[in-house]
């Protein structure tokens, strides 16, 4: 019967609760919250503070500083001509002739002079097998442009 209580029990608690169903809802409830629940997609943004008064927008661009001319010299075994055993490349630009070199080397000097830098270093970075009449030959083409600062690149392994 509801509401007697049962021998042994207080009467302060009259009416008795079954405990087992309301923690069955409880979880089941939980079970449904957890997989209806969806987070919130953040992937690819992040949240930042940036000063607004600096930054690349603002700042004007700073003159990019050419370190240095850099001629490659590299020696092909399987060349017919003994001429062309050696290539030759001032930059990224294939030079064939000495003409082509100095013409090169005239307007890498131009480059350097409407930058402001008088001395300009060059590099010259050679294989081990070039002969050295062409590495000469390279150094008297320099130094025939009035380039004082030449310099040879460490070899490779």
């Amino acid at each position: 019967m509801a509401g007697t209580a049962t021998p042994g029990e207080s009467p302060d608690n009259p009416v008795p609760v079954n405990v087992v169903a309301m923690v069955d809802i409880i979880f089941c409830l939980c079970i449904f919250f957890f997989c209806s629940f969806h987070f919130r997609q953040i992937e690819g943004t992040m949240e930042s503070w940036l000063p607004k008064d600096k930054g690349v927008n603002t700042t004007p661009v700073k003159t990019v500083l050419i370190e240095e001319v850099r001629i490659f010299m590299r020696f092909n075994a399987q060349a017919s001509d003994a001429s062309r055993a050696v290539s030759r490349q001032v930059g990224s630009q294939p030079v064939d002739t000495d003409d082509d070199l100095r013409r090169a080397l005239k307007g890498m000097v131009a480059n350097f002079a409407r930058t402001g830098v008088s001395d300009v270093p060059v590099v010259i970075d050679s294989e081990s097998r070039v002969p050295w009449k062409e590495i000469v030959n390279v150094l008297s083409l320099c130094r025939m442009e009035g380039l004082e600062k030449l310099e040879f690149a460490a070899p490779r392994e």
